[in-house]
């Protein structure tokens, strides 16, 4: 087991699990882009006010043949772990990611967690995994991508804007690249904060955990050091300035991008400024990043009113992620 600090993996490791995923990625997503340098780095990053630890198998020749990471939060979710497990496909169907789990498991229950919780791609290998390890699907994630050569593409989102919105006031635009300008940050936060769960309806025994500036600050760095280029793209109202909608996204090679969070301020819903502030971050990464070829991106499966927004732009459904739970002995 390794412990990773904020610089992640030295090089050799890093090289040989960068091996490992692209292997990977060829076996699970053929005709796909690979995994970027810079979005493993991301990934291999600790957590906010966490840690990451990292487990290593390695085939009778000393070759890595899978490996697993474990994410703690410290500074909330501290009854959770979080988890991946990936397997070169010629070490798969030997016990590899069996002893994955072993170890990770075994990790997170001395750390005092209750539960696990391990993420990956939903086909009948992993569910016959999970099963077979007494793993429940808690939750269920649709990834979508949309092909940023379409020609219609302009058209759709020049339509995204309501017919009339110029003769009455308005929702102002905002963009920034990397980090949040520190006179947004107040109310950024206050968008970010809409993700909780209860955000629109707060009610007894709902627990949120309030982003900070600190966790903020944190994510852009990791991002800068991983050579992530992250754009935002934001509505705000003419009368206070507040952030009244936003979208992410972020690309590691400048050929894929991946879209991130998008938000609309629970008083602002209803008049479709999703639409609206996803159409924008588009058109603002297309002239940032002219070789973008395609954006991908991952809602709930039962998010009925994210996923029509997609529809609308043009996304297709690529595949399905899962969420499997595990609880842990006390």
């Amino acid at each position: 087991m390794v412990e990773l600090g904020p610089h992640g993996a030295e090089p050799l490791l890093f090289h040989a699990l960068l091996a490992c995923q692209h292997a990977a990625d060829l076996a699970d997503r053929p005709g796909d882009p690979p995994t970027a340098a810079a979005e493993l780095r991301s990934l291999l990053a600790p957590p906010y006010r966490g840690h990451r630890l990292l487990y290593l198998l390695h085939d009778p020749s000393g070759a890595l043949a899978g490996w697993a990471r474990l994410g703690l939060f410290t500074a909330f979710q501290q009854e959770l772990a979080h988890a991946t497990i990936l397997v070169r496909p010629a070490a798969r169907r030997r016990g590899a990611g069996t002893a994955l789990l072993t170890a990770i498991t075994m990790g997170a229950h001395r750390r005092g967690r209750s539960r696990l919780v391990l993420d990956g791609p939903r086909c009948l290998a992993t569910e016959r995994f999970a099963a077979r390890h007494g793993l429940n699907l808690t939750g269920r994630e649709l990834r979508s991508r949309l092909d940023l050569d379409n020609p219609y593409l302009d058209a759709v989102c020049a339509q995204s804007r309501p017919a009339g919105a110029h003769r009455r006031p308005d929702f102002l635009t905002l963009r920034w690249n990397g980090p949040c300008p520190d006179s947004y940050v107040p109310s950024y936060l206050r968008a970010l904060d809409a993700l909780q769960p209860g955000a629109a309806q707060p009610g007894p025994g709902v627990k949120a955990s309030p982003f900070t500036r600190a966790e903020v600050r944190h994510r852009e760095l990791i991002a800068v050091a991983a050579g992530l280029r992250e754009y935002t793209a934001c509505l705000i109202t003419p009368q206070t300035g507040r952030i009244a909608a936003l979208s992410t996204a972020h690309t590691a090679d400048g050929l894929r991008g991946e879209q991130n969070e998008t938000v609309v301020v629970p008083e602002f819903r209803g008049q479709g400024l999703a639409l609206r502030v996803k159409a924008q971050l588009i058109r603002e990464l297309l002239a940032a990043e002219p070789g973008l070829a395609m954006l991908d991106t991952h809602n709930a499966v039962d998010n009925a009113r994210m996923l029509a927004v997609n529809q609308r732009l043009g996304f297709r459904p690529l595949d399905t992620h899962g969420a499997w739970t595990l609880r842990l002995p006390r």
